[in-house]
């Protein structure tokens, strides 16, 4: 069994924002030397759905020194923003197996009742 990680819940737009943010981060590594290299993107405290991935735990603010030696905040990519949509399919695939499951009881339900009801039909014939 593995370990439970934190679940979170995104909306559409904080959703397409995080698949721009990786598939940025997906290109700037393959084209740069150092395959799988994680970037860091400025903090724009501005920016409302940045600070709701941030507060979400999908985005990490963390301090970052600038070359003249000024301290400046970042955000990065944090596990849970990365596996957010690894978890999401699962999820889904669950919900599905289990909606199959409740429909094959529901038909295995009902087969059972009308085999039942034809066998008492057959026994009050006979009797």
């Amino acid at each position: 069994m593995q370990p439970l990680m934190a679940q979170i819940h995104l909306n559409i737009q904080q959703e397409m924002e995080l698949i721009r943010l990786i598939e940025f981060e997906r290109a700037k590594s393959a084209t740069a030397e150092g395959r799988g290299r994680r970037c860091a993107f400025p903090y724009r405290p501005d920016n409302q759905l940045q600070g709701e991935l941030v507060s979400l735990g999908a985005l990490a603010l963390m301090p970052q020194t600038a070359p003249d030696g000024t301290t400046e905040p970042v955000v990065t990519i944090t596990s849970a923003g990365y596996s957010f949509f690894t978890e999401k399919a699962r999820r889904e695939r669950e919900l599905r197996r289990q909606q199959r499951r409740d429909y094959l009881l529901v038909l295995i339900s009902g087969a059972f009742a009308m085999l039942c009801t034809v066998i008492g039909f057959l026994i009050g014939r006979m009797a």
